[in-house]
């Protein structure tokens, strides 16, 4: 009996949620404002932007990996620095107390901080602008987990003005952060049914599960290298911007 209860119950809330989706996306809502989308002026400026959307997701993923190098390029252990400390350890600015250690990480600290604020200010704008043309399905699961992943971003920049750091408690929520990132590239891939994009399709699903796995062994399993795994769930979430931007262009051209 409780199984057929919650069977009902998880079939009533996907209808309810396919039909606040529909409404957004295919609905009276999108009926409303279609007519003003069609002059050629604002079509025009549409696809531009669009363009410059594309372009923009190529530039932030590639900016975060290289910011990330050079950071760790002049590190105090260099590239071993990609083992043994987190993103988030490499943001922190020397002389920052961590569980009553003083940190002296990286003196480009100030990079990675700037890469943080870019992701989270920028990362919902792509999925808004972008993201939303290629995806048919699950639009607003993979959209809330893309605000939170840029939410999470901006906190993590914000958070680090302090003297004193609480090193576990800001590594948890750096981890939470890029889980939502990749749970959200992991929905806009079962989000897509364009055969134009099945390379990007399948690529944003093993990305994300990938990433997700990596994540997951963060918070659960003391490993070894758990920097490496964290960097490894942050890693996929860069390079599926870049691929973002190819497909969001290639849609454009369509």
């Amino acid at each position: 009996m409780k199984s057929e209860k919650i069977k009902q119950l998880a079939h009533q809330l996907g209808e309810q949620y396919q039909k606040i989706e529909d409404y957004f996306t295919n609905g009276s809502f999108v009926i409303k404002f279609y007519p003003f989308l069609m002059y050629p002026c604002v079509r025009q400026a549409q696809s531009l932007s669009i363009k410059f959307v594309a372009i923009l997701s190529i530039f932030i993923g590639i900016y975060y990996l290289f910011t990330e190098l050079i950071a760790i390029l002049f590190s105090e252990v260099s590239l071993a620095a990609y083992l043994h400390h987190t993103s988030f350890e490499l943001s922190l600015p020397n002389g920052t107390i961590i569980d009553n250690n003083v940190t002296v990480n990286s003196p480009l600290s100030f990079a990675m901080r700037a890469s943080f604020l870019v992701q989270g200010y920028l990362f919902f704008f792509i999925y808004l602008l972008g993201v939303t043309r290629i995806t048919q399905r699950f639009r607003l699961i993979s959209g809330f987990s893309a605000l939170l992943f840029s939410c999470g971003m901006v906190i993590l920049y914000s958070t680090q003005s302090g003297k004193y750091i609480e090193n576990a408690v800001q590594n948890l929520g750096g981890s939470l952060t890029f889980l939502c990132g990749n749970l959200a590239m992991l929905m806009i891939g079962f989000g897509i049914k364009s055969r134009r994009q099945s390379t990007f399709k399948n690529f944003s699903i093993l990305a994300g599960l990938i990433g997700t796995a990596a994540i997951f062994i963060t918070l659960f399993l003391p490993l070894p290298y758990l920097a490496l795994f964290e960097r490894l769930g942050i890693t996929t979430i860069m390079l599926w911007e870049v691929a973002l931007g190819f497909a969001i262009l290639r849609q454009v051209k369509k």
